[in-house]
């Protein structure tokens, strides 16, 4: 009997090591931006209709990782499709944003988080329609953006083995998007 005590007080303490060396242990990704812009490049193009008159679709990401930014920027080409006073009207442009980064664990994947549109440039459009068409474009690319990761870990990628990863930091050095993930939850997200 006593022999049982001691071999589960044993594993008791080995497995307390364990979580504790792996609980310590953060995982470092670095994306290029022709990485990110690949992995967008396959989810487009994107279609949808918004506000219940514009067709959007948006075509052809760029991505620009600024040094020394916690935001990934970007844009991507824009056409805009309607009817007006009986006539079929398309209207073509770019829209550029920047947006945080945010870490689904469950899919592996990263998202851009509150996507700002920085600037729409979209010709020929009929100042009555002006503003609703980029709302149109605005919606469309928040709802683009949540739905569609930036980057998704393989899955034979070793921070996946994990049970649940948080993220910690994003920044860009050397023209890189740096995400570090770990098991425990950064102290601001711990306050709350």
């Amino acid at each position: 009997m006593r022999l049982v005590v001691i071999i589960l007080v044993m594993l008791g303490l080995v497995g307390a090591a364990a979580f504790w060396a792996l609980s310590s242990r953060d995982y470092v990704f670095q994306f290029s931006e022709d990485e990110l812009r690949g992995h967008l490049d396959a989810r487009l193009p994107y279609e949808g209709r918004h506000l219940y008159v514009f067709d959007v679709t948006l075509d052809n990401p760029r991505i620009d990782l600024v040094e020394g930014a916690d935001r990934v920027a970007g844009g991507v080409d824009v056409i805009v499709a309607t009817s007006f006073a009986g006539r079929d009207l398309t209207f073509s442009g770019a829209a550029d944003m920047s947006g945080g980064v945010r870490y689904d664990a469950d899919q592996r994947a990263f998202f851009l988080k509150d996507p700002a549109v920085e600037k729409m440039r979209l010709g020929g459009v009929p100042d009555a329609y002006a503003n609703k068409a980029n709302e149109a474009i605005s919606v469309a690319l928040r709802e683009f953006y949540r739905t569609r990761p930036l980057y998704v870990l393989e899955r034979d990628t070793a921070a996946k083995s994990a049970a649940h990863l948080f993220l910690k930091d994003v920044a860009v050095k050397d023209e890189q998007l740096v995400v570090t993930l770990g098991l425990n939850k950064p102290a601001s997200e711990e306050a709350h």
